[in-house]
């Protein structure tokens, strides 16, 4: 059973690394190694004098480093034995510990370490203790499953932060003997485990010995910058294109009423008084704007008083362009016009005549050419 449980936070670990590693798409396997040696005491939790009954403990690690954050630790420690027996180390700890850098969870990581980080840790192991000392012969060994919860003291160095020294105070229990049922986390099976250790950590495909990501790299974070310095330039210069066409519709649209209020010459021999509306359009549109309602229904109340009169809407446009969409434009600024009144006012169609004549030459502005004729028979 105990067997099983240790196997199983094995596997929740390659799980975790499967999930680290498809989430960060810039980083290879091979990145973010590192290797670690140890040494320290280890003495009883309870019932025991701190440093009377303390021993030696050498260890090496090898790291996985799988986002700023999460790291995975393979670890092997070997207490130096200080009971009379040929073995020169009685106990040999071997553990998969899980950690979590502390700084990057509660601060943001800046694509580089800091000089001092702080690790929580936490995993499960297999403790084998040489010549136990129990049993009628006293030459039994025995088989642990072990747990360890600390911390690492991180102080990285250098300007590449290739090394790290770290102080790495821990409880470790010997959680029980492999066989028994009851699993136990009592103090009187703890001890503290105080090192420290020296960590080298492995260059990268990136040049770099830490963890880095993608938009940690100036180059990126300068062709950003760039990029929007750029849309804020292209979205000004939009605006002032608008503010110009604002101003253009509003001069052509003074220039329109100076020419309603101009007074026509009239003769008595005319039978039938024609009258001439503009409707304005912008530069490539044919759709016509509010501001040129009031011309249409000007006209459309001179058609609705007149029942027999008929209007005939010429459409031209400004010289830019060629000359086949400047025909196509002119046609549908005509058509547009009778649309409206047609849909809108619900003048009869057979009583308007629509054509477009291409580029305008009746107004001495070209933007003024942008235009529709309507002129009542």
């Amino acid at each position: 059973m105990k067997k099983s449980l240790l196997l199983l936070a094995g596997a929740l670990s390659l799980g975790s690394l499967n999930a680290q590693t498809t989430e960060e798409q810039t980083t290879k396997f091979r990145d973010n190694w590192s290797i670690g040696l140890n040494g320290g005491i280890v003495t009883p939790l309870s019932h025991s004098a701190f440093f009377k009954n303390a021993r030696a403990t050498v260890g090496i690690d090898l790291n996985k480093q799988l986002s700023p954050i999460y790291g995975l630790t393979f670890e092997n420690m070997w207490s130096i034995n200080t009971f009379e027996s040929s073995a020169a180390f009685d106990a040999s700890n071997l553990m998969l510990l899980h950690r979590i850098n502390l700084n990057n969870v509660f601060c943001r990581y800046k694509g580089k370490p800091s000089v001092f980080e702080v690790e929580a840790l936490a995993g499960f192991g297999w403790l084998h203790v040489n010549d136990a000392y129990y049993g009628e012969d006293g030459d039994k060994d025995g088989n642990w499953l072990s747990s360890k919860v600390g911390l690492n003291l991180n102080f990285n160095l250098g300007e590449k932060k290739a090394w790290t020294i770290a102080v790495k105070p821990a409880i470790l229990w010997n959680v029980t003997q492999f066989g028994e049922d009851n699993i136990n986390f009592h103090s009187d099976q703890a001890a503290w485990e105080i090192t420290a250790g020296v960590v080298y950590h492995f260059k990268n495909s990136n040049g770099k010995h830490y963890y880095s990501n993608g938009c940690s790299h100036a180059d990126q974070i300068a062709a950003l910058n760039a990029t929007i310095s750029s849309m804020e330039a292209e979205a000004a210069g939009k605006d002032r294109a608008l503010q110009n066409a604002q101003k253009t519709i509003s001069d052509l649209q003074k220039d329109l009423n100076d020419c309603k209020n101009k007074k026509v010459p009239t003769t008595t021999t005319q039978a039938v008084e024609k009258s001439e509306y503009v409707v304005i359009f912008r530069q490539s549109s044919s759709k016509v704007d509010a501001l040129q309602m009031p011309n249409i229904d000007r006209l459309a109340s001179y058609l609705k008083k007149n029942s027999s009169a008929k209007v005939s809407i010429s459409g031209y446009a400004s010289p830019e362009g060629n000359a086949k969409f400047n025909q196509k434009l002119s046609e549908k600024r005509a058509e547009a016009v009778k649309n409206i009144l047609v849909k809108e006012y619900g003048i009869s169609a057979n009583r308007i005549e629509t054509q477009g004549k291409g580029v305008g030459n009746i107004f001495g502005k070209p933007a003024y050419n942008r235009a529709s004729i309507c002129v009542t028979e």
